[in-house]
């Protein structure tokens, strides 16, 4: 059995109106929004944790590339 949500009549006629744009009915986008939601949960955590981890690690952005060509040598010559 399914779960009941309110949504108010403002945000429900937004999303009859995207529903209806992509011919879907409401309750089959919501579903799909929140699917689409969990699937992508994970990687949104993940690319934060990288990012705190590259602003307390010192290096900018602009490091990056000579960092890697530099790796890229070394892998090479072994």
């Amino acid at each position: 059995m399914g779960k009941v949500i309110e949504i108010d009549e403002a945000l429900w006629a937004k999303l009859s109106t995207a529903a209806r744009q992509e011919g879907k009915t409401p309750r089959r986008l919501v579903q799909k929004l929140i699917q689409d939601y969990l699937e992508t949960e994970v990687d949104r955590k993940m690319d934060a944790a990288i990012a705190r981890e590259a602003r307390r690690s010192g290096y900018r952005e602009e490091d990056a590339v000579p960092l890697v060509r530099e790796y890229r040598r070394q892998v090479v010559t072994r």
